[in-house]
């Protein structure tokens, strides 16, 4: 097996490593649709086994540092346990290490990271591990954008994470990572929690009690548009440029995320020392070996990874 934290020369360009996913969902299928995503200014390193891509056309590369400038090539990592865990654990040392400077990643199997063994409950759960803070799931594309204040958590206990301070330091970690990633200024809409954004508290208090103090906290720091219903703010963010929806929970935000963008939107981990990009779709174990994928999700991923290289 490889040594993928091995030290060896630098690449002359950027390396982009791609995992495959599990080997049994439709990570390998989209990820061979998705090699000519990029330009030749990067390299695509793509972490794997080689039986999982039999007609790619890589080179096999024994060892990271073998990579040229703009090649497309396969770095095959075996071992025991669920192989798409060890291809993350793989491509995110190859990051840490600055050998790799942006990962994207295919979708696993949570349930089966767990049954093998791995302590992490997913992609966020593994890089959040060593992490200085949580790392936030944030979510792009062309015409919507949605940063998650809680993601893979009970719905019952979203309520108690809903904090005055709690959504100040959230909002100035987001604001400050969107700034270092994509170098401008952002807009963020705040979803309500409740129907109606609780209706002057006729609904739910959270609204006038948490949310929009909290809010106004934040208005002499960053650009805010204001608190709006659940079910307005989606529409109004679409309508401006260089807005952010704040969602509480995971479902509030991605329901309307993958209705509008499943195809061409891309999940965006900050507060990592690297990018890290992944399709918004999960394994379809049902439709996996059909040949019938589609990968506009994971070339979006790969492009916007390299558009955040230059």
């Amino acid at each position: 097996m490889p040594n993928p934290s091995a030290k060896s020369p630098p690449p002359a360009a950027k390396v982009i490593a791609v995992t495959l996913g599990d080997p049994l969902g439709i990570g390998p299928e989209v990820v061979a649709k998705s090699l000519d995503a990029c330009s030749g200014e990067v390299s695509l390193l793509v972490v794997g086994d080689r039986r999982h891509l039999p007609d790619s056309g890589l080179r096999l590369l024994r060892d990271a540092g073998e990579i040229r400038p703009g090649e497309r090539a396969l770095l095959e990592v075996t071992g025991d346990g669920d192989p798409s865990f060890l291809w993350v654990r793989a491509a995110a040392g190859l990051a840490r290490a600055g050998r790799a400077q942006a990962l994207v990643t295919a979708p696993v199997s949570k349930e089966r990271w767990l049954a093998a063994g791995a302590p992490y409950r997913g992609h966020t759960d593994f890089f959040a591990a060593d992490a200085a803070a949580p790392p936030i799931m944030f979510f792009w594309s062309p015409g919507l954008k949605v940063a998650l204040f809680t993601h893979h958590i009970p719905l019952r206990e979203v309520f108690p994470c809903l904090e005055r301070n709690a959504i100040v330091a959230f909002v100035r970690r987001l604001d400050n990572e969107l700034r270092r990633r994509f170098g401008r200024e952002f807009t963020y809409l705040f979803s309500g929690l409740n129907p109606h954004a609780g209706e002057n508290g006729r609904l739910g208090s959270e609204e006038l009690e948490t949310i929009l103090p909290a809010v106004g906290d934040l208005r002499n720091e960053v650009k805010v548009a204001g608190l709006f219903p659940p079910d307005v703010v989606f529409a109004k963010a679409r309508s401006l440029k260089g807005a952010v929806v704040v969602a509480w929970s995971h479902d509030q935000g991605l329901i309307p995320f993958k209705l509008l963008h499943g195809g061409d939107g891309v999940q965006l981990t900050l507060g990592l020392p690297f990018v890290r990009t992944s399709p918004v779709h999960g394994t379809a174990f049902d439709i996996a070996g059909k040949g019938i994928a589609e990968p506009g999700s994971m070339r979006a991923a790969l492009r916007l990874a390299e558009s955040l290289l230059r």
